[in-house]
């Protein structure tokens, strides 16, 4: 072996090392939150704050994510929440917990809770968030068939998103915004091209960040304040941003 190419057998062992460190400095991420179901909450209340969403498709309803869709500090357009659900009797205690909110309605739907997406106009909604299934394949089989919906200008938002499964189902999406400040992580993707949406996103995730220590996840109020306070909106004469035309 010559001189030259002992350089680039060096080279490319440490390209190698490199790219080894550099996908485990990724992967590093804060301990698991005491309040591992409410992780997604301010990444959530941030989206709600920024951009008008009105009409949501749930697959899990929660006491975390269906009730902060509800709250008009979170998400002030919100007309409607459709969530899919397979526990007869959590649906029960959500809708209590709701107190009967008119917008909020839930259907029951038995595993495997993919299967009604082929009834669905997916093009109706604005953000869909998947935080169904307790068994990671079912999970991922949803966020696959998700990702094939190439067409469709809606965000999805996936929770427990440090998940390696989760993310192999989601790369059909043309764009993501991963949000680690909380472990559980969250994802938010989406296919079509919206002006302003991947600085929005963006955003969103420094406010995360920088606030992490010292808001608990499931805080909405204290959140959406912080929200209102720090992004930077649209002139539209309104304090959320809009979607490009088409979305």
């Amino acid at each position: 072996m010559n001189e030259r190419d002992s350089q680039g057998l060096l080279l490319s062992e440490f390209r190698r090392a490199f790219g080894v460190i550099r996908r485990l400095m990724r992967r590093r991420l804060p301990p698991r939150s005491t309040s591992d179901y409410a992780t997604h909450v301010p990444i959530l209340v941030g989206v709600g704050c920024s951009l008008r969403i009105a009409k949501v498709l749930e697959f899990g309803a929660g006491f975390y994510s269906t009730l902060t869709f509800l709250n008009r500090s979170a998400f002030p357009d919100i007309t409607s929440v459709y969530s899919i659900e397979s526990d007869s009797d959590w649906i029960s205690r959500i809708y209590v917990a709701a107190k009967d909110d008119p917008r909020l309605k839930i259907r029951r739907v038995p595993e495997p809770i993919e299967s009604i997406l082929a009834e669905l106009d997916l093009a109706e909604y604005d953000l869909v968030l998947v935080d169904s299934s307790t068994e990671t394949a079912r999970r991922a089989a949803l966020i696959r068939q998700l990702s094939h919906r190439s067409t469709e200008t809606y965000l999805v938002v996936i929770h427990d998103f440090e998940i390696d499964l989760y993310k192999q189902a989601a790369k059909g999406f043309l764009n993501r915004v991963d949000y680690s400040a909380f472990n559980p992580c969250t994802g938010v993707l989406w296919h079509a091209k919206w002006d302003g949406k991947k600085k929005t996103l963006k955003d969103i995730r420094r406010i995360v960040s920088r606030h992490a220590k010292a808001l608990a996840p499931d805080d909405i109020e204290s959140w959406a304040t912080v929200f209102r306070k720090e992004l930077l909106f649209s002139h539209d004469g309104t304090d959320r941003l809009t979607k490009a035309s088409g979305g």
